[in-house]
């Protein structure tokens, strides 16, 4: 039987792909940059972990960003338009702009699918971030 629903979360979470896959949970990735050049967090996906380490080791700057709303718009809407409501757990407001980023999306397509449950899902949001 299909789930009406979708657990999510940021790639942040610190599970491997196996884990997030055995688990059917979905996730978005975050941003980083190494030595100037720009990759998803797609868990060493697009540069193994190894390497990543390596050249961090050897002083290639890094930095990290966030997602940003018309991403998670992007990353939301097909789960809506399957008549899925969307559990989505990321970090907290304390430590990063990414869970503004998700309320802002949240709120853009709540007004698409009004249908979904906005509601509940602000109780989530704030009981986690709290």
């Amino acid at each position: 039987m299909a789930e009406n629903y979708v657990l999510s979360c940021c790639s942040t979470a610190d599970l491997t792909d196996e884990q997030f896959e055995a688990r059917s949970i979905h996730y978005i990735c975050f941003h980083f940059e190494l030595g100037g050049k720009s990759y998803m967090d797609d868990l060493g996906k697009s540069i193994p972990f190894d390497e990543f380490y390596k050249r961090m080791e050897q002083g290639e700057d890094t930095k990290t960003s966030q997602i940003n709303a018309e991403e998670f718009e992007q990353y939301f809407e097909p789960f809506l338009q399957e008549g899925k409501d969307i559990l989505h757990v990321c970090l907290s407001s304390g430590i990063s702009g990414v869970m503004n980023s998700a309320c802002i999306a949240r709120d853009i397509l709540a007004e698409k699918y009004p249908d979904r449950s906005k509601g509940s899902m602000s109780e989530v949001v704030k009981y986690i971030d709290h």
